[in-house]
């Protein structure tokens, strides 16, 4: 089951990103994400994983509001923060 990211999240990512000067595809290669799942995002589709938010979060150089709606709206078990994916109860 997707995630719906808290309402304050996706504006705040577009101002962020628009702060940096970034175009969307110039930050997805910034912050190394694919243009649809930035958008994904951006649109209040998705949620990132809590590493994903921590990269948006350097990369944007984002201000403290920005860094709590980030985090407020990233998960620790999807994505690349899957437990499956850092090893931890994958299949034997």
């Amino acid at each position: 089951m997707r995630r719906i990211p808290p309402g304050d999240f996706a504006p705040a990512l577009r101002a962020a990103r628009a702060a940096a000067g970034l175009g969307l595809r110039e930050a997805a290669r910034s912050i190394g994400l694919a243009p649809s799942y930035v958008h994904a995002l951006e649109a209040g589709q998705r949620c990132p994983s809590r590493t994903v938010a921590e990269r948006i979060a350097t990369v944007l150089a984002v201000d403290e509001a920005v860094r709590v709606a980030l985090f407020s709206a990233a998960v620790t078990d999807v994505g690349r923060d899957h437990p499956v994916r850092k090893g931890i109860g994958a299949w034997t």
